[in-house]
């Protein structure tokens, strides 16, 4: 009579799960690199969220965004630059909404907007 023997298929789940999470240990880095090797941004995950300061940069190396996540919501002033390194914007951010002061500047780095915003939403002057 024939036996049948399944080994070959656990061989083939135990290649499947390694490749699997070999795979997919990896994607958190996909993407992280320009074509030129430049990287595009450092930060920390922890517990599937964003923590600590993260950076991001344009292609030619200088800081494009620079800000802190805490428990994965932006808090505190996030800094914005142009490609030559000149701030652009300061925004102030409390549990991941606009809160508190934001600031727009030229090329020249020169004041061009104040508002102050209180849980995303604009503040209206007072008159």
């Amino acid at each position: 009579m024939y036996n049948y023997n399944a080994s070959h298929k656990v061989v083939l789940v135990i290649i499947v799960v390694i490749w699997a999470v070999v795979h997919f240990s990896q994607r958190d880095d996909e993407g992280l690199y320009y074509d030129n090797g430049q990287i595009k941004r450092t930060g920390e995950i922890v517990n599937y969220l964003n923590e600590g300061e993260w950076i991001w940069y344009y292609q030619n190396g200088s800081i494009h965004i620079k800000g802190v996540f805490i428990h994965g919501k932006r808090e505190g002033v996030w800094v914005r630059y142009n490609k030559k390194g000149k701030i652009i914007s300061k925004t102030t951010y409390r549990n991941d909404m606009l809160n508190g002061l934001c600031v727009e500047y030229n090329a020249l780095g020169v004041e061009i907007k104040r508002q102050i915003y209180i849980n995303d939403k604009l503040k209206k002057p007072d008159r």
